[in-house]
């Protein structure tokens, strides 16, 4: 697990330990229904997108063992990390993947096809 992924899952317990506290607290007591709910759902929506720029962390952390291929057999070599934008229904996230290249073909980030993001990355829940 990179250091970065600890960091954020440090900042998740924080932030959930948070939460709790909001609900438990002593001032919880003068707060209303309507408050509850709507920090609430503010709060799981950014915590959803917390988790979710985790997995995209956690997954593009380890550089592929194998080299990558171009679809004409050409080997791609390393190069470098590229940036990614997805938008989800919990928001607009970013992460940096992997990228391999050779001169005269185009790169590859093998990340993408494992998780085969849609095209212009709109996730596909989104798109429903």
């Amino acid at each position: 697990m990179s250091s970065n992924s600890v960091q954020m899952i440090q900042q998740l317990h924080h932030d959930f330990q948070e939460l709790i506290e909001y609900l438990t607290g002593e001032s919880s007591q003068s707060r209303t229904a309507y408050e509850v709910e709507l920090a609430l759902f503010r709060q799981l929506l950014a915590l959803g997108a917390q988790l979710l720029q985790l997995f995209f962390v956690h997954r593009a952390a380890v550089r592929p063992r194998e080299p990558a291929y171009a679809p004409d057999g050409t080997r791609l070599e390393y190069h470098d990390l590229r940036p990614m934008t997805c938008f989800s229904t919990i928001g607009k996230l970013r992460f940096r993947r992997h990228h391999f290249h050779a001169p005269g073909h185009e790169g590859v980030c093998p990340l993408d096809a494992e998780l085969s993001p849609p095209p212009r990355c709109y996730s596909d829940l989104l798109r429903d």
